[in-house]
């Protein structure tokens, strides 16, 4: 047995195994146990874009080849449909503050990437921004760490939360499909250049996309080359 084993067997023996995040029973060294993470597993979706128009057609260049719609970011993933009981895990790790479930969320994004990553090119990695009172009010920005860790996985440079301002709003969640985009229209404002760069943006999660496609527009329009989205998880 070599010096980690025995350390690792060391440190259960005083403190007990690590439960799992759901069930409580011993985990399998990621948070979850086996059959917890075959559950959300089963959350999986489609390895294909999401249009968030028509919610059926894929993406080429930003233009769904179902409906034509053009959106402003190049790609849009989703890795999991936001449903119980992932829906639980990010509660409680946004609005609870309960940071141990970051290393849970990053390895379930991880596990499930996106199949353009590896002929995108991506020079940066960036984070949907909270604004300045929702980031004192809620502590951390959800998205940041994730980011941070995808970032670090990959090896790729990952914009400091500063580089991207944020108007202060109501809370997206809280406003009807049709006044979502009027609520997040000139909302960002860049303050680092990004010009000719593909940039990897990641959030939690998704809904209607009026956050997501007003930032990538103020990205495109400050000249960033493309934008690729990743999110955790999709309604849909």
């Amino acid at each position: 047995m070599g010096i980690v084993s025995l350390l690792t067997s060391f440190w259960h023996a005083c403190i007990g195994k690590p439960h799992c995040l759901l069930c409580h029973d011993y985990d399998d060294g990621s948070g979850l146990c086996h059959p917890c993470w075959q559950d959300i597993s089963s959350l999986q979706r489609p390895e294909r874009d999401i249009c968030l128009q028509c919610h059926s057609g894929n993406l080429t260049a930003g233009t769904c080849e179902q409906c034509g719609q053009h959106w402003p970011f190049a790609r849009l993933y989703a890795s999991y449909r936001y449903a119980t009981p992932l829906r639980q895990i990010l509660s409680a790790y946004k609005h609870q503050r309960q940071l141990a479930l970051l290393d849970t969320l990053a390895a379930l994004m991880l596990a499930r990437p996106p199949q353009w990553l590896e002929t995108a090119q991506i020079d940066a990695v960036l984070a949907m921004p909270l604004s300045r009172q929702r980031l004192f009010k809620r502590g951390f920005n959800q998205s940041q760490l994730l980011a941070a860790s995808i970032a670090r996985h990959y090896g790729l440079p990952l914009l400091p939360p500063y580089c991207i301002d944020r108007s202060h709003r109501p809370p997206q969640s809280t406003l009807k499909k049709s006044a979502r985009q009027r609520n997040v229209r000139g909302v960002f404002h860049l303050k680092q250049p990004v010009k000719k760069r593909n940039l990897l943006l990641i959030d939690d999660v998704v809904t209607t996309g009026a956050t997501i496609a007003e930032l990538a527009q103020t990205l495109k329009k400050s000249g960033a080359a493309q934008v690729f989205v990743w999110s955790l998880a999709h309604p849909d």
